[in-house]
């Protein structure tokens, strides 16, 4: 699998992760995702993100949110 469909799975995993973990829907989800840039920031992290688990990453996401000033789970 190329980079880029590494990147895109690992986003679907997340979001679905982090709708399971903060109960909102997936599309709140990817909305919340898409409007803070999230997906950009997974692309942009994925070289370290890659090797962590999924809930390091989500953790990483949520401190990204936080320091958005986003509302979360």
């Amino acid at each position: 699998m190329d980079k880029e469909s590494q990147v895109i799975y690992m986003q679907t995993r997340l979001t679905r992760l982090a709708a399971e973990q903060w109960k909102m829907s997936l599309p709140q989800v990817a909305s919340l995702f898409e409007e803070r840039g999230v997906y950009r920031y997974i692309a942009k992290m994925w070289d370290l993100f890659h090797i962590e688990g999924d809930l390091a990453v989500l953790d990483d996401v949520k401190q990204y949110l936080d320091a958005k000033e986003a509302a979360c789970g």
